[in-house]
């Protein structure tokens, strides 16, 4: 007795559902990566290379407190610079405080 599974035609599979995805042929993937250059990726990133313009990535500092009877917390802050002549400061912090069990 032949098996249906077996004299079923191969279909192909079906193309990829999500709207935002692009394919590049092999000679666009090529020219993308023949032409990057440091400076590129560096501006691709947000960071600025060049004389006078170091140390301008973003910068900032997380930190967590544990205390006692529940206590605890968490915060953030993060500098990041716009441009040549700008920046924004960016921070957060959520805490929760314990109270003595009665």
């Amino acid at each position: 007795m032949a098996s249906v599974a077996q004299s079923a035609p191969a279909t192909p599979p079906a193309p990829s559902a999500a709207a935002d995805e692009i394919r590049l042929t092999d000679a666009q993937r090529m020219a993308i990566l023949n032409s990057n250059t440091e400076e590129s990726a560096a501006a691709a990133r947000g960071e600025q290379l060049g004389p006078g313009l170091a140390g301008r990535g973003i910068h900032g500092e997380v930190g967590v407190m544990i205390g006692s009877n529940g206590s605890r917390g968490i915060y953030g802050v993060a500098d990041i610079p716009l441009g040549e002549n700008a920046g924004a400061t960016v921070s957060f912090e959520s805490s929760r405080f314990g109270y003595p069990r009665r």
